[in-house]
């Protein structure tokens, strides 16, 4: 056990490390030995590491002796073309880890002018990490989905779309990506009438969306909610009490990060949609104390968390300030982080590598 105690802590380290150095040359190549040391840890993990390792094992089993599978096609689809090169489930891991961090540090990597590269390095990790060894498909849904938001932001809506379609063919949930079009509202001001109208009727339809999509989603998923516990955490409050205070107290909203107006009307964009997305990231998370498994349909909202951080100590200037959000995090995001790595909360303890 103390090897992967001190394994998991050297990866956290050595992605800091290099994370820090990435930024400071703005080397690409750096970056993307970052991308392969998490690749090559999580990729190449025992089946034993992680608690749905070994039913990915399974569905590799079922799907290569034509065994009925109950996951999404495009998962389905993934392996067997992986199963045309390789018969070992080691290429599945391999290759949805790639899925995960290639495209996720690219879109980190593009937030790196207002927001600190290590540090959002540092909460990946420490969010996401574990988490990544389990509940695989949708990490890999998560991250296109998040990949593609670039071009939501670039207001290239057909291209954000498609991608959230493809990142539902392995995870249906991703289908909440389509939510992230409402954060247009945050621009309303800025709206001709002719596009007020086109949004407002876009909301129309959002709405009749989203009532099939529920029923669709409890038809098939609300068994989670029979199970019901009664236990907010104490963390889970102070998490909403400190991204609400670090967001005013360091006024983030009024931060001119860029030269051109576009670009920083951009940036006061991309801060917003951080801002908002952690909050309601950490209210949906938060359902899981009352549902189990519920609150992983957070998961997509709270990847913008990794975001918020990094803008709140790249944009923060008073030092004492930045002391307290150093503590907060500590306290909000590396304890859990430790207290999954000592409990075995996701199964990846003892680490061992697949040969």
């Amino acid at each position: 056990m103390l090897f992967s105690y001190l394994f998991y802590l050297f990866v956290l380290f050595a992605c800091i490390v290099i994370a820090c150095l990435a930024d400071k040359y703005n080397s690409t190549k750096l970056r993307n030995l970052l991308i392969g040391l998490l690749v090559g840890v999580t990729g190449f993990r025992g089946y034993e590491v992680g608690i749905d390792t070994p039913h990915y094992v399974d569905i590799w089993d079922a799907v290569m002796w034509d065994l009925p599978v109950y996951q999404e096609l495009g998962f389905q689809y993934l392996i067997r073309i992986l199963q045309e090169v390789s018969t070992n489930p080691t290429t599945l891991f391999v290759t949805c880890s790639v899925i995960i961090y290639l495209p996720i540090i690219i879109r980190l990597w593009d937030f790196r002018r207002i927001a600190s590269f290590p540090i959002m390095i540092a909460v990946l990790y420490m969010l996401f990490f574990m988490q990544s060894m389990n509940t695989m498909r949708q990490y890999c849904a998560i991250s296109i989905v998040f990949f593609f938001t670039r071009y939501l932001f670039q207001k290239q809506y057909l291209k954000y779309c498609l991608g959230v379609l493809l990142a539902s063919s392995l995870h249906a949930s991703s289908l909440l990506g389509f939510f992230f079009l409402g954060f247009e509202v945050l621009k309303w001001k800025s709206f001709s009438f002719r596009r007020k109208i086109f949004f407002a009727f876009f909301v129309i339809v959002g709405l009749i969306f989203g009532v099939v999509a529920y029923r669709f989603a409890y038809d098939r998923y609300g068994h989670y909610f029979e199970e019901q516990e009664k236990s907010l955490g104490v963390l889970t409050i102070l998490l909403f009490f400190a991204i609400s205070c670090s967001y005013c107290m360091s006024k983030l909203w009024k931060k001119r990060v860029g030269i051109e107006p576009a670009e920083i009307n951009g940036n006061k964009f991309i801060i917003k949609v951080s801002f908002v997305s952690y909050i309601v990231g950490v209210f949906l998370q938060s359902l899981g104390y009352f549902f189990p498994f519920v609150s992983r349909i957070s998961l997509l909202f709270v990847a913008f968390g990794i975001v918020f951080w990094g803008i709140l100590f790249k944009l923060t200037v008073r030092k004492s300030l930045k002391v307290i959000y150093f503590l907060l995090m500590i306290i909000l995001v590396g304890l859990p982080f430790a207290l999954s790595i000592y409990g075995n909360g996701f199964g990846t303890m003892p680490y061992s590598f697949c040969w």
